[in-house]
């Protein structure tokens, strides 16, 4: 890493020190990635070396439309971005993919190649409602495609997960109809990456039901903070909003220590002339995830 960069990952580590954390100080049990989308404009082996300095364990890799690994490139550039990634001792515990149907364009590759590079877990695209059927309808009519995904993935030896995503329109948005869908898949193949923000949106009192409901097929935690202005919710920085606590107590209560991957939808303005407030902004939410962590 050149002396400039090292120099300001320095200096965002000061700004950061109301965190009580840095990446030397503390390594939690859980492995910490970064949805990389935010920072998916730099070379793998800059990602990386940031990424690392900072104290994140891994990324959570965009191998999808408009992501830093395109599908049709993936068979090529996964070595290539795992490589870069393990110089810096990080792994990918997540990836996220336009992945919906096992017969999709590329998927099989993809996952096939994703596996064989120890890639564990990849999250599925969302899918939304057709408003011109029945609800029961159209999770009726998804069944079989996250059947014959289960299928292969037991074949490839990887785990898809879905994301719960607020949204009128979004499957997922209320965990019951997650649970319809799986009920009869091994989460071994087929689950979920539970989103605690989104989460709470749909049901903010609510959350720990369906938390209950899903908790079996739960491979990966998803979080980020969030707050109400009117009826809208509005992304902030880690521990600015209203995320509840006691689902980070949960977490510390969990033995199974799934991955955690840290999303930072509330920096907007992420690219190279804003490197610097970037990563001391990512800092800052890796700090206070960590004190959450306890």
């Amino acid at each position: 890493m050149n002396t400039n960069r090292r120099s300001f990952l320095q200096t965002a580590a000061l700004a950061c020190a109301a965190g009580n954390l840095t990446a030397a100080e503390q390594k939690l049990r859980w492995p910490i990635a970064l949805f990389e989308k935010t920072l998916q404009f730099l070379p793998y082996p800059e990602l990386a070396e940031i990424l690392a300095e900072i104290g994140f364990d891994g990324i959570e890799a965009t191998v999808r439309n408009k992501g830093h690994i395109e599908p049709a490139q993936a068979v090529d550039e996964l070595p290539a971005c795992i490589a870069a990634l393990r110089k810096q001792g990080l792994t990918i515990p997540v990836m996220a993919t336009s992945i919906s149907r096992a017969d999709q364009k590329h998927a099989e590759d993809t996952l096939r190649t994703a596996a064989t590079l120890g890639i564990k877990t990849y999250r599925l695209a969302g899918q939304g409602y057709d408003s011109k059927k029945s609800v029961l309808k159209n999770l009726d009519e998804i069944k079989p495609a996250w059947r014959d995904l289960a299928a292969m993935n037991r074949e490839l030896g990887i785990t898809g997960v879905y994301q719960n995503h607020a949204g009128s329109r979004n499957v997922g948005g209320q965990i019951w109809d997650l649970y319809h869908l799986l009920k009869d898949i091994s989460p071994n193949h087929l689950g979920v990456a539970y989103d605690i923000r989104h989460a709470m949106v749909e049901g903010s009192t609510a959350w720990p039901i369906s938390l209950q409901l899903i908790k079996p097929w739960v491979r990966a935690w998803y979080v980020k903070d969030f707050k109400f202005v009117g009826a809208k919710a509005q992304n902030v920085p880690m521990g600015e909003g209203i995320v509840a606590k006691s689902f980070y107590t949960g977490l510390r209560k969990d033995p199974a220590a799934l991955p955690i991957s840290l999303h930072t939808p509330h920096i907007r303005d992420a690219k190279p002339a804003t490197l610097k407030t970037t990563v001391a902004t990512i800092l800052r939410d890796l700090n206070v995830l960590k004190s959450l962590l306890g």
